[in-house]
C-alpha cells in the first residue's frame, strides 16, 4: 500500500483529505505539530493515522518525516505572510 503524507492533518480539510486516502487503502503519515492537543491526536490516531511530530521551521525534519512517502500532500493554509485580508 502507498504510504502517503498529509502537512495539515490536524484541521478540517487535512482530516478530510487523510480519511479519503484511508478509505481508498493507502498508509497516512499525518504531520502536526508538538502543540496538537491529545484528544485531537487521538482521533486522527483512531481513524488509523500514523501521526509524526514536526518542526515546520526545519526542512531537515519535514524531509525526515516525509521519507518513504510515494506522495506528499499539503493542506497547511499558511501564515500570515500568505493569507489574503
Amino acid at each position: 500500500m502507498p504510504l502517503i503524507v498529509v502537512a495539515g492533518v490536524s484541521g478540517n480539510l487535512g482530516e478530510r483529505i487523510a480519511r479519503a486516502l484511508l478509505a481508498r487503502g493507502a498508509t497516512v503519515r499525518g504531520l502536526v505539530r508538538k502543540s496538537t492537543p491529545a484528544d485531537r491526536r487521538a482521533h486522527l490516531k483512531a481513524l488509523g493515522l500514523e501521526l509524526a511530530n514536526l518542526d515546520f521551521t526545519s526542512v531537515a525534519a519535514a524531509a525526515e518525516a516525509c521519507r518513504g512517502a510515494q506522495c506528499v500532500v499539503s493542506a497547511l493554509a499558511g501564515l500570515r505572510g500568505v493569507v489574503l485580508d
